[in-house]
């Protein structure tokens, strides 16, 4: 059997096996800077819209809840944002569908249109969070939707949105109102010296831990092929 990507057949499975479980450290980063984005460009523009930061524990735990393949909340502190698509997941992609649900928010009475959602978009761009992480998992099935063969993305923030008692943010000029201690970039607070990029290789996460299990099986695929 030809390979022709040059890899070892046991390299090969086992990078396609870490592919499938683990968001690699370029699409943390996409992650992060998507969201700072859409936050930056609120209308009307937000008074003190802090700025994210990725955090490896919500990282873990959101790793942890997509390799559940559960579609809902995992009533921990913070809040998810859920995304799932049959074919490769875009992370790029799935954050500018919870933004598009903007035009189901009312920010002046802080209410979703009837019968659409938006919880997404208020969390993308509640103001008072500032710790975002994130993982994904390969689905054959996710209890609580329709669909088989899925690939799903979990964020988990903090603090969480909590649309029912507070705004998502205080319209006015931008940074108007931020926190001291922080400086105005880019229309968001944030803290002086403070680097959103995500560490490199973040979190020991669980999808690790299931690497290490299936690679047994790995090994043995690829020395058959």
């Amino acid at each position: 059997m030809m390979l022709s990507s040059g890899l070892p057949p046991v390299l090969l499975v086992l990078s396609v096996l870490e592919l499938s479980w683990c968001l690699s450290d370029e699409e943390k980063k996409i992650i992060v800077d998507e969201h700072n984005k859409y936050r930056s460009q609120v209308s009307p523009p937000a008074q003190a819209m802090m700025k994210m930061t990725w955090d490896t524990d919500l990282e873990v735990d959101a790793q942890r809840h997509a390799e559940k393949c559960k579609w809902g909340q995992n009533g921990g502190p913070g809040r998810l944002n859920l995304f799932a698509i049959p074919s490769t997941l875009d992370v790029k992609f799935a954050i500018e569908g919870w933004n598009s649900e903007r035009k189901f928010f009312n920010l002046t009475t802080s209410e979703c249109v009837p019968v659409h959602s938006c919880d997404n978009y208020v969390q993308v761009i509640w103001a008072a969070t500032t710790r975002v992480g994130c993982g994904s998992n390969y689905c054959e099935k996710i209890n609580g939707m329709e669909g088989e063969n899925l690939h799903l993305l979990v964020c988990n923030y903090y603090p969480p949105s909590k649309i029912k008692e507070n705004r998502a943010y205080r319209e006015g000029p931008s940074c108007k109102l931020c926190p001291r201690g922080t400086v105005c970039v880019n229309n968001l607070c944030a803290k002086p010296g403070t680097n959103s990029d995500p560490p490199k290789g973040g979190a020991p996460s669980t999808c690790l831990d299931l690497s290490l299990f299936l690679l047994p099986s790995a090994i043995l695929v690829g020395l058959l092929l």
